[in-house]
């Protein structure tokens, strides 16, 4: 199992840690945490060498590197190494995980990225030494990193890396286009889309697999819809909905007024719902839907809409539910 988050060098945004800092270890039932050594390098090159080609599908293994990782750990960066407790004749490593781009003062967030090593991935003991390292980011310093936010960038395709984080009680926080060049599943480099999973200290431990909790925005497009509506002939309605990438209900589509409602309060995301209703009808609707009327924005449908107008609408709407 990888991440496509695994840096080989930190981004400087902070100093030197301070002399004598204690080390970050975590000990479990079945595995041990704990910063890299020097007497790490012959372990890690045997486990890298021997779980290559499954990690070659979203990252650029490399047996030899992990000298250039003990010279690169800063407070900006760190890395523990996941061990397990009984090596079982083999190499003993079990995991590499990388704290990295560490940004301290009002923000305290840094990056996730990690691999895994046969012969003991997909046993368990992975999930374990992530989530004793999860400790020790959250934990407060010097026992810990005092981080209050962590992010872990994985490609849509890397469904067992993305598992494993939503495991810990990771969400999925949004998508990042062309977000890092690396290897995917078709066996070559090139800029690959994210998905962004994120955890808080404040939820920590969190339960497994927690809903998203997407916020749930809504706006009314009133008025004349159809062609000649919006530009390029699509209605403001529609046009907005795209815009905030949630669901356009529209009463040209759905039958009844009471059903209209129902789809917007069945949404996880909200919505925009194009209809000719005002006054108390639209405000009961809102209602049922779960939303306060008042703080529901409602647009005038019009002809032949600009596209920054369609902009400046669409970034009103989401400013109404801040």
């Amino acid at each position: 199992m990888s991440s496509d988050r695994a840096a080989e060098h930190p981004a400087d945004h902070a100093g030197e840690p301070a002399a004598a800092e204690p080390p970050l270890t975590a000990t479990g039932e079945r595995v041990e945490v704990r910063p890299p050594s020097v007497a790490d390098i012959e372990a890690y090159a045997a486990a890298v060498t021997l779980s290559e080609r499954r990690l070659a599908d979203f990252a650029i293994p490399n047996p030899h590197n992990l000298p250039v990782v003990l010279d690169s750990q800063s407070q900006t960066y760190r890395t523990f190494m996941v061990h397990a407790l009984d090596a079982e004749g083999s190499h003993g490593l079990v995991g590499r995980i990388n704290v990295a781009n560490v940004v301290g003062g009002s923000f305290r967030s840094a990056t996730i990225g990690y691999d895994s090593y046969d012969p003991y991935a997909g046993r368990g003991l992975f999930a374990e030494g992530l989530r004793l390292t999860l400790d020790l980011v959250f934990a407060d310093p010097p026992q810990g990193m005092g981080l209050h936010r962590i992010e872990a960038n994985i490609q849509p395709a890397n469904h067992r890396s993305a598992g494993l984080v939503r495991s810990l009680g990771f969400v999925h926080e949004g998508f990042s286009r062309d977000f890092l060049h690396l290897p995917g599943l078709d066996g070559r480099r090139d800029w690959r889309d994210h998905d962004r999973f994120t955890l808080l200290s404040s939820d920590w431990p969190a339960v497994p697999y927690r809903p998203h909790g997407h916020r749930r925005t809504a706006c009314v497009v009133t008025g004349p819809s159809g062609p000649g509506y919006g530009y390029a002939g699509v209605s403001l309605a529609a046009a907005v909905a795209a815009e905030l990438g949630i669901p356009l209900f529209s009463a040209s589509v759905v039958g009844s007024t009471a059903a209209l409602f129902e789809l917007l309060r069945a949404s996880p995301v909200g919505g925009v719902v194009e209809c000719r209703l005002s006054g108390p009808e639209l405000r009961m609707g809102l209602a049922r839907a779960g939303y306060e009327p008042s703080g529901v924005p409602v647009l005038d449908n019009a002809v032949d809409v600009p596209r920054r107008e369609v902009v400046r609408q669409a970034l009103a709407v989401r400013a109404a539910r801040a």
